[in-house]
């Protein structure tokens, strides 16, 4: 299926089980195409839904779980006479498979997590880790969801000890994994690890311009209970050493409960340049020292402050528009500024390509 708007048109193509379905049949039979890019903590996916008014999807062509989808998108003479460009989607695996009627449809949707891996998102373990790396972690997960690791991030931090307990792989490593300021999320075959505030740095890929951009809609949002916080500070007192019991006089056993109450107290705190008139976030967690408790402070500050300019927007279908780049907005006034994309939606079928991206202003730091 194809939208022609001046000789602008995009196309789809989908392979199944490494079989190209080709143009001829999806501009018959393609009523809807959606690729979602996903947000931090999540995992990529797409959704198909086709015209199957002589029922192949439920009989001979009956789809099963596993089986395996790659999508392409194309743009001709999108931006430009000439103009051809290409948005790979991905590999996905099938996991969800719906039929309606009248008149007969499938919707079909998969996902990047291979089948052979879900446990690592579903199964519940227990585990320590000992004098271990979050790369050397994250490794070990991937290799456990059929998964291949990329690590983007310039941090690699290290634990004595690190407890799994009753956490299913994937929820215990985008936690901690976030603890540390770094995103994780599952797309194309991949377990991916990327730092966040790097990927804030990056250029602009697209000016969204109030007036002169092709916006099909648009919404922000604030609230008083995502306001920015200028400073956070994480304490933690840890507990007194246990003692062999033995006898002890009525004076020693007072002594040694007062002990138990008298545990250094460990401190860290990030402060904003601008932290002036800013409320303080107060945070109580387990540290091993005052340089975690740093780290965990400027982290904890990022997360919530990530929460104070958020915004939505429609948008005529781009391809450069994906997770993790940044986008430039003007023409809206106190909103204006630079913004990071969480996740993106490419739509495309009954109504002409466009895509849905849902953004964060970047912190700066």
């Amino acid at each position: 299926m194809k939208t022609v708007v001046d000789g602008r048109h995009a196309y789809l193509m989908l392979k199944y089980n490494g079989k190209d379905m080709g143009t001829e049949y999806l501009s018959k039979y393609l009523m809807d195409f959606t690729y979602t890019d996903a947000a931090p903590g999540d995992q990529d996916n797409i959704t198909v839904t086709l015209d199957d008014r002589e029922a192949n999807w439920q009989k001979t062509w009956k789809p099963e779980f596993g089986d395996k989808l790659i999508a392409d998108l194309t743009v001709v003479n999108w931006d430009k006479p000439g103009q051809k460009a290409k948005l790979p989607c991905g590999s996905f695996e099938v996991d969800a498979i719906d039929i309606d009627g009248p008149p007969d449809t499938v919707t079909i949707q998969a996902v990047a997590l291979p089948l052979g891996g879900a446990q690592a998102q579903q199964e519940p373990r227990t585990k320590a880790w000992e004098k271990a790396k979050l790369k050397t972690i994250a490794q070990d997960i991937a290799k456990r969801a059929k998964l291949q690791l990329v690590y983007s991030a310039n941090s690699n931090p290290s634990y004595e000890r690190l407890d799994q307990t009753n956490q299913a792989d994937f929820t215990f490593l985008i936690e901690k994994a976030k603890d540390e300021g770094i995103a994780a999320k599952i797309s194309g075959g991949k377990l991916v690890l990327f730092d966040e505030a790097e990927y804030e740095k990056k250029p602009a890929v697209l000016d969204i311009i109030r007036g002169e951009s092709n916006i099909i809609s648009y919404s922000f949002s604030e609230s008083s209970t995502n306001k920015a916080y200028g400073s956070c500070i994480v304490t933690y007192r840890p507990p007194a050493a246990a003692k062999k019991e033995k006898k002890k006089s009525k004076t020693q056993t007072t002594a040694a409960a007062s002990n138990k109450t008298s545990s250094k107290v460990i401190t860290g705190e990030y402060k904003l340049p601008n932290a002036a008139g800013l409320p303080v976030l107060k945070i109580n967690e387990r540290v091993e020292s005052v340089a975690e408790a740093k780290r965990v402070a400027r982290n904890r500050l990022r997360e919530q402050n990530k929460q104070a300019g958020r915004a939505r927007f429609t948008l005529d279908g781009d391809i450069r528009l994906a997770s993790s780049v940044t986008v430039n907005v003007r023409g809206y006034g106190r909103f204006d500024g630079k913004y990071i994309i969480e996740s993106a939606t490419h739509s495309f079928g009954s109504n002409p390509y466009q895509v849905e991206i849902e953004i964060r202003k970047v912190l700066g730091w």
